[in-house]
């Protein structure tokens, strides 16, 4: 796969792409990552690449032309519904677990890096979606460009050791069934079986290591046990009531 994120401030995300998981994908030649200069393809010797808006008002706006020519360098003539321009924006969709395995189905996908006041409303033509990390703004958006990258490069096949390690997550399908099996009658559920409901998302289940006791608190006897079906009851019951409690919206 092959990523690109174009922004004005590449100092920003090129160290992040240079450290843990994120790097050793690259080595591997999962990914091919490039940080690219948006003043690269400024239109004078200034470098400029935003303008005041018209109508008035604070802030600058990044310029329709220059981002126009920026991405008619970087896009490659790579087979249809394989590609992506993704634009990072407080207006955007708000990211998800799909929406980072939806990515990571791709050959390629470049990510512009939002900043300043915002982009020029003709830029929303140029680019295939819009997305948000949430409901807050920050000055730019090299950091949802970073957390994209690495939410999607973890997916990749290969990338992790563990395949189990991307299945049994937060915001992970279970099951309706199996989890109705370890968690008994609960009213949410016995709802959705009504609904017709074949799988929920969850949060992730608790996780310890060693020492077995450390202040009082000790790791959990079923997770000593050696007894896989116990252990993976449990680890449903867990997550099933740590999504009630913080995030009841994915069980609707």
């Amino acid at each position: 796969m092959k990523i690109t994120v174009l922004t004005l401030f590449p100092a920003m995300v090129e160290a992040f792409f240079q450290e843990s998981i994120v790097k050793r994908a690259q080595q591997q030649g999962r990914v091919e990552i490039s940080v690219v200069n948006l003043r690269d393809f400024a239109l004078d010797h200034y470098g400029s690449v935003d303008d005041r808006p018209y109508g008035g008002g604070a802030g600058m706006v990044l310029r329709v032309d220059v981002l126009d020519r920026a991405l008619q360098r970087l896009r490659s003539s790579g087979a249809p519904g394989k590609s992506k321009i993704v634009l990072t924006s407080a207006k955007g969709e708000r990211f998800s677990q799909a929406k980072a395995a939806a990515l990571a189905k791709l050959n390629e996908l470049i990510i512009v890096a939002g900043h300043y006041e915002g982009v020029d409303e003709r830029v929303r033509s140029l680019v295939d979606e819009e997305l948000s990390l949430g409901d807050f703004v920050m000055t730019g958006g090299e950091i949802s460009a970073a957390a994209i990258v690495d939410a999607l490069v973890r997916l990749l096949p290969g990338v992790l050791k563990k395949h189990q390690a991307v299945r049994e997550e937060s915001f992970s399908r279970v099951s309706l069934d199996g989890l109705i099996d370890a968690v008994g009658a609960d009213p949410i559920l016995k709802r959705l079986k009504q609904a017709g409901k074949k799988t929920v998302l969850l949060l992730e289940y608790p996780h310890y290591t060693r020492p077995v006791s450390y202040n009082g608190k000790v790791v959990p006897a079923v997770l000593r046990s050696g007894d896989p079906r116990k252990i993976s009851a449990w680890r449903l019951q867990q997550s099933f009531k740590l999504t009630k409690r913080r995030r009841i919206d994915l069980l609707q």
